[in-house]
């Protein structure tokens, strides 16, 4: 399958999504898909890597691949501050099912990636389904291209228009902490389940 990104930028689905943890940033609002610990790590990754990323005043979500081999090498998106009525929400599709694939860029050129608009919380906040914009609830999608444990880019005519998390309480972290996926972290100071958003 050919993805189509920011309009005119193409990747090819692989068989090989990342095995990196993901982390879900609650303060930071964010979900990061990447092996680095600290600023200076992040720093050479973004130098090491080409694709999506912030740049000055934007901040778009980033994908980013490594430059031999146009393989995925990481991600990060931002959860939009938007939340939907409960009946656009009842109209997320839990289909087709999620199909595990990675990512080869047709070409190594930086693109954008434009954050997604609405946040969609799953009943006990056990999906969080953020999406393009709600008109995609009007069709079916053609695909879920799992490129990390839990977390799916939802496809749409061949063109990504969200991505989703699963199982959100198990990756909650802050900054560059690790995660304990095999359990369930305390939600932040002050904040308590199901308060995502």
């Amino acid at each position: 399958m050919r993805l189509t990104l920011d309009g005119d930028w193409n990747a090819t689905v692989t068989g090989d999504p990342l095995r990196i943890t993901p982390r879900f940033d609650f303060p930071g609002q964010c979900v990061h898909i990447a092996e680095y610990a600290n600023v200076e790590e992040w720093q050479r990754f973004l130098t090491d890597t080409f694709g999506s990323h912030a740049w000055l005043w934007d901040d778009p979500d980033e994908l980013r691949f490594a430059p031999d081999t146009r393989e995925l090498a990481g991600a990060g998106f931002r959860l939009p501050y938007e939340s939907p009525t409960a009946e656009d929400r009842a109209r997320v599709p839990a289909t087709p099912p999620v199909h595990p694939g990675g990512l080869r860029a047709d070409e190594a050129r930086d693109f954008r990636l434009e954050v997604a608009t609405d946040l969609c919380r799953a009943p006990g906040d056990t999906v969080l389904t953020c999406l393009s914009d709600l008109d995609v609830l009007a069709e079916p999608l053609d695909a879920r291209v799992g490129i990390a444990p839990d977390v799916a880019l939802l496809v749409q005519h061949g063109t990504v228009v969200g991505w989703s998390l699963t199982d959100p309480a198990r990756y909650l972290t802050t900054g560059f902490a690790t995660p304990t996926p095999t359990r369930p972290l305390p939600p932040p100071v002050g904040c308590s389940p199901p308060a995502w958003t």
